[in-house]
C-alpha cells in the first residue's frame, strides 16, 4: 500500500475509535431524563357539564267533539215471518246512509305554553319581542303550531319563532315543506329544545 492510503486509513480507523469512546460520555441520556421530569404535573382531563336532553312527550291531537252516543239496536218482538217474507223484508229495507264525519279542528297551543322536544322549524329571529310575537300569531290563526323562544347571540337578545315541535325529523320537514306551499316562509329544520 501506498503512505498516503495507509495514513488516511490509520486516521479514519482512529477517529471512528474515539467517537465509539466518547460519544457515549456525551450523549448519556440525560437531556432525555430532564425533559421527563416536567416542574409541574399534567392537568388532568376537563369534566364538562352537558345538559340533559327534555323527555320528549308524545303529543295527541285534542278532539274537541264529544263522542257520539251508541245506540242499541232496535229489539222486535214479533214472531219470525216465513222465509219466503224474511228475504222480501231484508231486500225492502236499505241500510242506513253513514253520516259524514268532520275531523276536529286543530287546535294552536296556547302562546306561554311549554312544548316538549323534537324538531321544529324556524323561520324567524327577531330583535323586538313585539315582532315575534305578531308572527308567531299570524301562524297560529294559519293553524300553525307557531311558539316563541327567547335566546341570545353576540350579545344581543334575539326571539326566535318556531313551529312544532314534531317527534321525527320527516315530520318538521314536511311542516317545513308546508309552510313554503302555504306561507312562503323559507325556515330552517333544527332541533327542539
Amino acid at each position: 500500500m501506498e503512505t498516503p492510503l495507509r495514513e488516511r486509513l490509520v486516521g479514519a480507523a482512529v477517529l471512528l475509535a474515539l467517537a465509539v469512546i466518547f460519544l457515549p460520555m456525551l450523549l448519556n441520556g440525560a437531556g432525555r431524563e430532564a425533559r421527563l421530569s416536567l416542574a409541574e404535573p399534567v392537568p388532568p382531563e376537563p369534566i364538562f357539564q352537558r345538559p340533559l336532553p327534555a323527555p320528549i312527550e308524545e303529543q295527541r291531537p285534542v278532539s274537541t267533539i264529544p263522542p257520539l252516543p251508541v245506540e242499541p239496536p232496535p229489539v222486535v218482538h214479533e214472531s219470525p215471518p216465513p222465509p219466503a217474507q224474511a228475504t222480501a223484508l231484508v231486500e225492502a229495507t236499505p241500510p242506513p246512509p253513514a253520516e259524514p264525519r268532520t275531523l276536529p279542528p286543530v287546535r294552536a297551543p296556547e302562546p306561554n305554553t311549554p312544548v316538549a322536544g323534537g324538531w321544529v322549524v324556524q323561520v324567524g329571529s327577531f330583535g323586538q319581542e313585539a315582532n315575534a310575537r305578531s308572527e308567531a300569531e299570524r301562524l297560529r290563526q294559519a293553524g300553525f303550531p307557531a311558539f316563541v323562544e327567547r335566546t341570545s347571540a353576540d350579545g344581543r337578545v334575539l326571539y326566535r319563532v318556531k313551529v312544532g315541535p314534531k317527534l321525527e325529523r320527516h315530520g318538521a320537514q314536511s311542516l317545513q315543506a308546508r309552510l313554503q306551499a302555504e306561507q312562503s316562509l323559507r325556515g330552517i329544520v333544527v332541533t327542539h329544545p
